[in-house]
């Protein structure tokens, strides 16, 4: 937790126009995961830098939204540790005005590698989170979806997929185990199979015509798309979250371990 703050006490970054102003945030030493994302004093678009600049958070005021934008594949230990502590922190009820928790995964065409211990535990928090609190998770997929990627994803309340967007069923199957159970729960277990077997990748159109994808959108840079989306799914908000909600407490959890004993055997 202490590493956590260290990063966060970083030069934060906001964007007035086309102009950019960087300031100092003081945070004190034992700050908890809801002070560090103090809302009510971060601007519109204020900036965090996380994990050496790999994962960065950023503040959409506008639309209630943060958004953790991924830079590279794959979930390493100070990233798994980072988001925890947001899903905690979400949970507990201390980020009262946030809405929507957006996973921009910006990485590119590049696999995932194998997670670090903690994923599992991580992924399932932020399943259960649409249950316990007004917070819907998106994944918004820009490049290729592989692995503890793709499967963390499945693991949202909606994936938005840019154009250029794949979702890749290949690899270790004992590394797939949580995406099997995932996919099985939308398309059943025997074409999760087949896809897996088969080492299938999709593109965005074809993920969302198996209903993987709720949405495909226009490829753009930055998060111009993202807020452009916000704008309009903030529309239907509470019929989302009602629907959202109902899905997940219907739809039984992954159990990783049972998943784990099972490949053993």
């Amino acid at each position: 937790m202490a590493q956590l703050c260290r990063n966060f006490r970083s030069v934060a970054v906001v964007r007035v126009g086309e102009v950019k102003f960087s300031f100092n945030l003081i945070l004190p030493p034992q700050t908890t995961a809801g002070t560090m994302l103090n809302f009510p004093y971060l601007r519109d678009q204020a900036e965090l830098s996380v994990n050496g600049g790999s994962l960065s958070t950023t503040w959409l005021k506008d639309h209630q939204a943060l958004v953790l934008s991924k830079s590279r594949p794959g979930f390493d230990a100070a990233t798994v540790r980072a988001i925890t502590d947001i899903l905690s922190t979400i949970d507990r009820g201390e980020l009262k005005e946030i809405r929507y928790l957006v996973y921009d995964f910006a990485h590119g065409g590049r696999e995932a590698p194998p997670p670090a211990e903690g994923f599992g535990e991580m992924a399932a928090e932020n399943s259960e989170l649409i249950v316990d609190t007004p917070v819907i998770t998106i994944a918004w997929a820009r490049g290729l979806m592989s692995g503890c990627d793709f499967d963390f994803a499945m693991h949202c309340s909606a994936i938005v997929a840019e154009k250029d967007a794949h979702f890749s069923f290949s690899g270790d199957p004992a590394d797939l185990l949580g995406l099997y159970a995932a996919v099985g729960r939308t398309l059943g277990y025997v074409k999760a199979e087949r896809l897996m077997e088969s080492d299938t990748t999709l593109a965005a159109d074809e993920a969302h015509d198996l209903l993987i994808v709720r949405d495909v959108v226009a490829p753009q840079s930055g998060l111009a798309p993202i807020e452009k989306y916000l704008a309009q799914f903030g529309r239907r908000y509470n019929a989302s979250h009602a629907i959202f909600r109902a899905q997940r407490m219907v739809q039984p959890g992954v159990d990783r371990r049972s998943l784990a004993a099972f490949a053993r055997n």
